[in-house]
Order: structure tokens, then C-alpha cells, then sequence
């Protein structure tokens, strides 16, 4: 008896024992990052040139002849082209102002330098871009206002942020406790990311650093669900149909004992024989 309907069940849902297994546990998803790529500190200046933090005005000076240099006024003083429009210089507020011409010269001041200046005299003749931006003016623009032509995977005044991408690894949850969850394609936080046609729902935890995906080979969530279309499965497999259909008729043969027997073995038979007819 338990075999006929263990082989009811298998006919009835072939998933039974034709199902696939659930997706994988964890995969990945790739988001863009911005960060500040110079090396300084907002609160320690041992990564600042030395100019700037040691006030030691003659480390910029070149006196006497300083061809295609910076003159500071009408001394014989010229300014070194890495001390001028430097991004340092420019881009913390801190250092507006400063000048490392003497006797009160502020030929060098960035706030008063205009755009064509800091092309003429900087280092390179490239103003405070970093990264491999250009310098191009616009006009009179003074150097802080400099806006700078960027490279690809850069971005910002003087291309000081560059765009990075960062792998998050993420595992999988049940579909119903991420319905407070934002997406993942708004937000770095933590969020909820899902296969391609939502069967599965995975959970990525916030993080600003990139994660190696460490040799497993994760997929990507959105391809973690086998979206190929399922053949079509007869729910009476042959080899199936050809064992039942010898149980039963052998189950015409067995000796019923009681009436209630009779009973469940005649509706089974007659359930079965539907079945065989399909």
C-alpha cells in the first residue's frame, strides 16, 4: 500500500523527484565608488609639500634669472613652477592666501592668480589638475574656479575623485523579511538585490571597500536564477506507467480481509485506473 501511493504521489507531481535545487547561497553585485584619491589627511600635514607646511618661503624662491618662471612683482625673485597653482595650494582653503614671494609680494596667491597664469608658470603647465587632467581655460577664472578636463574613471574640479568599482558579496534570505530593505541599485547600504526574475532574494551588507570575490567564483545575483525554459515533463514516465500498471492488476488478486479494506482498495484501483488512462 505505501508503495502504490508513494508511486501516486511521484505521478501526480514529478517534481517530486525532478526538482532542481535552489539557487546559490551567495553571489555578487558590482556597484561604482567615489573616492578622494590624493594622498593627504584632513588633520595630519606630513603628506603635504613641504613648502606649504614648513613656511620656509626660500624652499619656492630662485633669485637672480628665473626664465619661464613666476616673477614675484618687481624683485629679483622668481617662484619654482611646482609651487605655483599647485592642487595643495588651491583646493584646501587653508592654504589661500599663502605666498612664498618676500617682502610682501603676493604675486604667487592663488586667489588672485587667474587661469592663464597658473598654465604659464605651473608645473607641467597644468594648474592644480591631478591624475592626469588638463588644464584648459575658460577665461579669466582665478585658480580655485579652475575646472579641469578629466580622464576616464575620474571626476571633480581637479579630478580628484576617482570612480571605483566595488564587488559586494551578499547572501541569500527569504524573499519577505527584505520588503523594508531598499535596493541595492539605490544605495550602498544595506540592501536587497534580487535574480533576474525575482525568484531569488539575496542581502548585501554596507561596505565602502572593494571584495575580493577570493577564488569562489561567484555569480553575479541577477544570473543566479536559470531562466532557460523547463522541457515538458509527461507526469506518467513510461518506466513508471509499466510498474504501476503490474501492480495493479496484481492488486486484483490480493485477498481483502475486511469491508473498510475493500473500500480503500476500490477507490485506490479506481483512482489508479484514471490515472493510467491519462
Amino acid at each position: 500500500m505505501k508503495t502504490i501511493v508513494l508511486l501516486v504521489i511521484v505521478l501526480w507531481n514529478p517534481s517530486v523527484i525532478m526538482q532542481k535545487p535552489a539557487g546559490p547561497i551567495q553571489c555578487v553585485i558590482i556597484q561604482d565608488k567615489q573616492g578622494l584619491t590624493v594622498p593627504f589627511t584632513r588633520f595630519f600635514l606630513t603628506d603635504h609639500p613641504s613648502f606649504l607646511t614648513s613656511n620656509i618661503k626660500t624652499k619656492c624662491q630662485v633669485r637672480g634669472t628665473g626664465q619661464g618662471m613666476l616673477r614675484c612683482g618687481s624683485s629679483d625673485v622668481y617662484i619654482k613652477p611646482e609651487c605655483v597653482c599647485s592642487f595643495y595650494n588651491v583646493y584646501e582653503a587653508i592654504y589661500h592666501n599663502h605666498t612664498s614671494c618676500p617682502n610682501g609680494e603676493k604675486s604667487d596667491d592663488v586667489t588672485k592668480l587667474k587661469c592663464p597664469d597658473c598654465k604659464m608658470y605651473s608645473s607641467n603647465n597644468n594648474g592644480p589638475c591631478i591624475n592626469g587632467g588638463k588644464l584648459t581655460c575658460k577665461g579669466e577664472e582665478v585658480a580655485p574656479r579652475i575646472i579641469c578636463e578629466c580622464p576616464l574613471n575620474y571626476k571633480g574640479m581637479f579630478c580628484e575623485e576617482k570612480i571605483e568599482n566595488v564587488t559586494r558579496i551578499c547572501d541569500m534570505t527569504s524573499i519577505s523579511p527584505t520588503n523594508d530593505l531598499p535596493n541595492c541599485d539605490s544605495t550602498k547600504r544595506v540592501c536587497v538585490t534580487y535574480s533576474k526574475n525575482r525568484r531569488y532574494a539575496y542581502k548585501c551588507q554596507e561596505t565602502d571597500t572593494f571584495q575580493e570575490r577570493r577564488g569562489l567564483g561567484l555569480p553575479l545575483c541577477i544570473d543566479t536564477e536559470d531562466t532557460t525554459e523547463k522541457p515538458f515533463v509527461n507526469r506518467t514516465p513510461i518506466y513508471l506507467y509499466t510498474t504501476l500498471k503490474s501492480i495493479v492488476k496484481s492488486t486484483k488478486t490480493v485477498h481483502l480481509s475486511s469491508s473498510a479494506g475493500v473500500h480503500v482498495s476500490i477507490t485506490l484501483f479506481t483512482f489508479l485506473s484514471l490515472i493510467l488512462q491519462i
